[in-house]
């Protein structure tokens, strides 16, 4: 099922973005294409999937390749996550 979140945060050096979704929950995801993406977009995809997903960003209107770090995470995990991948 495909969920909406809003970007909260873009690290731009190793390209992960941390989404939190409709129920709180954030999901963190390796860019593999494009950098369109700013913190508040509004995002559409399986945002509880696994894997390479494919990616809406609905305010900029553009697809994105993405690869599923993590989801289902609280805000402390997702930030444990983005440092050790430093």
């Amino acid at each position: 099922m495909r969920q909406r979140g809003v970007v909260l945060h873009h690290e731009h050096r190793i390209g992960y973005v941390i989404i939190r979704d409709e129920f709180g929950n954030h999901t963190v995801v390796k860019l593999l294409t494009g950098n369109d993406i700013e913190r508040g977009d509004i995002i559409i995809g399986f945002l509880h999937g696994q894997g390479d997903q494919t990616f809406h960003n609905e305010t900029q209107d553009v697809s994105l390749e993405v690869q599923i770090q993590g989801h289902g995470l609280s805000e402390e995990a997702t930030i444990h996550m983005i440092q050790k991948a430093h």
